[in-house]
């Protein structure tokens, strides 16, 4: 797969703006090119079945931003216009071994091997230009996972598994203060254990789940602490869920409780300068609640619903003090979708039209106190419709059907987000067409 985007300005625009306008004296273009390779081989391995998953991603991304309002911090003066340069690659080779036929045990082994390169310039309007960050990373990761599943009590489904990893990390930084450099060696261990029970017609199944993963750390971007080191986080999830299906299959739902806890939460936030960086900003706790429907009432008719609730809090502060109803950053609370389809027919083409609304609640930016600004709260509706005869398809899609100018992110430039509320609008409305052949 190659895909090249090519964008010759940021899409976030000033809060205060009626026009979806923004007058900057610098342009902030955007060049992300990105490539992916994969081969998978399976096959019998006597009684057993072997899989052979390799896999090449290499991705190129670089963006310019006007940081004028920043210019004094790196002594320049006038207008001034930040570069980075940012060039990533990961290889990942996987084997996996299971019984031929329906599985109740598997285990494999992964290689993977990820560089990250990059470099940041600032430049002002004299020509004067310093470089403020270069950064290479380099990490190798060897792993071992495995799960199985049998019965207990005749009934109930237990499934244990595990992952074991070996990584090791080298970053090496230059910035304005000096250069530093980090090794780690990490071992990790992420275990998942679940409970599951088929209900007595087969058109169902009730669930209880636990999974823990850990998330290495590293040497954290433009840092200006003493250690200018971030460390490992850590997540685990509990969740009790159920799927059914009844009504002759026309009608299907499912949903799932679940909590989670993450300690040591890398986040990112902004520096005095406008340069962003990484930290552990404490522990969160995170209660939810997901439930979706599909039901087909008949006459071509199909309704799919769904939507998710959920309280997340920062309970902790870094250096483990209690905290008082802190809400977790771009998490919004509530979330739904609802979808309404019907085929239809039209001569000898056959297909379907459908209309969907999605909700996106509230939620805010940043753990910071002077970042913490509102956004989402809006709702999108698009319609799309298709018909296919023989191996030809043709299709219209319209997206933001009222033309909407919602918030999906409130943040656009770092280097001027504190003198300027900004705001990042969802694509206006628009038009697509299509004419598919297949082969």
């Amino acid at each position: 797969m190659l895909q090249d985007i090519d964008t010759r300005d940021s899409q976030y625009v000033l809060a205060n703006e009626e026009a979806l306008t923004r007058d900057n004296t610098v342009a902030e273009p955007t060049d992300n090119d990105f490539r992916m390779a994969q081969l998978s081989v399976e096959g019998k391995l006597g009684s057993l079945r072997l899989v052979s998953a390799t896999s090449f991603v290499d991705q190129g991304f670089d963006y310019a931003l006007d940081a004028s309002d920043a210019a004094t911090s790196f002594g320049l003066a006038g207008t001034a216009r930040f570069e980075d340069n940012r060039a990533y690659s990961i290889f990942n080779q996987e084997l996996r071994l299971s019984p031929a036929g329906k599985s109740r045990w598997l285990v494999g082994a992964s290689y993977l091997r990820a560089t990250t390169k990059g470099a940041s310039v600032i430049s002002g309007d004299t020509g004067a230009s310093q470089t403020v960050e270069t950064l290479d990373r380099r990490t190798t990761e060897y792993a071992l996972f495995g799960e199985a599943t049998w019965r207990l009590f005749t009934r109930i489904d237990a499934t244990v598994g595990a992952r074991l990893s070996r990584s090791v990390s080298r970053d090496f930084a230059t910035r304005q203060s000096g250069q530093q450099s980090l090794r780690r060696d990490r071992t990790l261990v992420s275990p998942n254990v679940s409970l599951s029970l088929p209900l007595d017609d087969g058109q169902g199944i009730v669930y209880l789940r636990y999974a823990r993963a850990k998330r290495p750390g590293g040497l954290a971007p433009s840092s200006e602490n003493a250690t200018g080191v971030y460390k490992a986080d850590k997540l685990g999830t509990i969740d009790l869920g159920i799927r059914r299906t009844v009504a002759e299959e026309r009608l299907s739902f499912s949903s799932s409780a679940y909590y989670t806890r993450w300690d040591r939460i890398q986040s990112d936030y902004l520096l005095p300068n406008g340069l962003v960086s990484t930290r552990n900003a404490g522990r969160a706790s995170i209660f939810g609640f997901e439930a979706s429907l599909d039901w087909q009432p008949g006459e071509g008719i199909r309704i799919a619903a769904g939507g998710a609730v959920q309280h997340a809090r920062l309970t902790r502060a870094p250096d483990g003090t209690e905290l008082d109803d802190r809400r977790v950053p771009v998490v919004p609370a509530l979330t739904g979708r609802l979808s309404v389809a019907k085929t239809i027919s039209l001569s000898a083409w056959h297909g379907q039209a459908a209309v969907q609304a999605n909700y996106i609640g509230n939620a805010r930016l940043s753990f910071d106190s002077d970042l913490d600004r509102p956004m989402g709260n809006y709702t999108d509706l698009s319609a799309h419709a298709e018909l296919s005869r023989g191996a030809w398809t043709i299709g219209a899609r319209l997206n933001n059907l009222l033309d909407i100018q919602g918030d999906s992110f409130a943040f656009g430039n770092p280097f001027s987000i504190r003198k300027r509320q900004q705001f990042t609008p969802v694509r206006p409305r628009t038009v697509i067409l299509s004419v598919t052949h297949s082969f």
